[in-house]
Formats: C-alpha cells, sequence, structure tokens
C-alpha cells in the first residue's frame, strides 16, 4: 500500500507535463511562420527611376570620383532602359519625366521614390544607387587598373513604402588566375572588362534573382 501514493503522484505528474505541452503547442500555433513575411506583395506595374549617385562622402577636391559617379550613372541608366525594353508592365522613368512632376519635399531617396511612384501611378519603383564607378586604366589585354563597380538595388511598394526586395553589386575585376580561386568570374573569358562591361554584367545577375520581375 506504499507505493500507492508515490505512483498517485506520478500519474498527476505525467497528466500536467501533458497539459503543459498541449497548452505550449497551441501558443506556438499563433505565432507567425517566418515565410508568411516573405509572401510576395501583388505588383502589377514597376517605375525605374534613373540611376543616381549614392551619398557618400567624397572630399571637395576629389572631382574624379564625382565625375566618374556621374558618368556611371549615365550609363547605367542607359542599361536599365534597354534591360527593360521588353517588359511590358516595367518603365524607365526618364528625368525628364521626373522635373515634370509636382514638387515634392526633399527628403531620403526612398521617400522620393515614393512620392514619385504615387505620382506616376506605379505599384512599386526600382531605386538604383553607385556608389562605386572606376573605369579601366588600360586595354582588353594588359591593364594599369582594372575596372570596379559597386550599387545597390531597391524595390519600394509605393502604397507601403517597404522595400520588398534589393540587390547590391559591389566587384573588382581580378586577374585569371585570381578569379578562379575566388569563383568570382565574369565570364570574361578572359580579357579585362570595362566598367560598362562590368556593370551590365552586374545588373543582369541581380535583376535576375528579383521574383517580381520574371518574365511570363
Amino acid at each position: 500500500m506504499r507505493g500507492t501514493p508515490v505512483k498517485h503522484i506520478q500519474t498527476i505528474s505525467v497528466f500536467l507535463i501533458v497539459i503543459a505541452l498541449f497548452v505550449f503547442s497551441a501558443g506556438c500555433s499563433s505565432i507567425p511562420q517566418e515565410e508568411t513575411a516573405k509572401e510576395l506583395v501583388p505588383i502589377r506595374s514597376i517605375g525605374v527611376l534613373p540611376a543616381q549617385p549614392a551619398r557618400i562622402t567624397i572630399l571637395p577636391t576629389d572631382t574624379k570620383t564625382q565625375q566618374q559617379l556621374e558618368a556611371g550613372s549615365r550609363i547605367i541608366n542607359s542599361l536599365l532602359s534597354d534591360y527593360f525594353r521588353d517588359y511590358r508592365d516595367v518603365h524607365f522613368i526618364s528625368q525628364t519625366e521626373l522635373e515634370g512632376l509636382p514638387q515634392v519635399q526633399s527628403g531620403q531617396a526612398l521617400y522620393l521614390a515614393r512620392e514619385a511612384g504615387q505620382q506616376l501611378n506605379y505599384d512599386a519603383v526600382l531605386v538604383t544607387e553607385l556608389e562605386r564607378y572606376q573605369t579601366r586604366t588600360g586595354s582588353a589585354y594588359a591593364v594599369d587598373k582594372p575596372a570596379s563597380v559597386a550599387f545597390t538595388l531597391k524595390l519600394l511598394a509605393t502604397a507601403s513604402g517597404q522595400v520588398v526586395w534589393s540587390g547590391d553589386f559591389d566587384q573588382t575585376q581580378q586577374p585569371l588566375f585570381e578569379n578562379i580561386l575566388s569563383s568570382r568570374s565574369t565570364g570574361s573569358g578572359f580579357r579585362w572588362l570595362t566598367a560598362a562591361e562590368l556593370a551590365q554584367a552586374g545588373l543582369t545577375k541581380k535583376l535576375k534573382t528579383c521574383p517580381y520581375l520574371l518574365q511570363e
């Protein structure tokens, strides 16, 4: 008879553990799952804003870097326009078109992008900021300084102001042997790319990963 209370206590303990596990599992079921946050936002039309030099610190005397960023932005704009030429619901917004919009308050790039998207009735806008654009010094087969390009891409939902996709590219072309070791080949085959060619390769690589830009 002495073992009966012990068995009774064990039975109650097991019962309480089962209840606790049930309550815990029920509570967990109400926690949003990670994949829910990754669902695609309904986007039917995209406006591609002109690329702009990123807001980075440049010494006033460093006019070369500023000039390269401005020239690089123009080249990337041309590349973006060509890339989206056959996209039905993606349209490149020219600088002239932007300048024709009612003036908005100054602010961060993404804020201004959202304002432009709302005024032009796009569901989302693609923002490109150029952080580095160094041209190649030398020829296709012998260089003193290789091309180097860095930029970021952000797709902003106009309604919410949320960045729904982003990508970044940062590469300086390496010699063939280093390319093989680091697996950073640009498919050049091998030759030294120009900055425009490097930028084109980077844009193509990154834009192909955007789920909102998949053609039917």
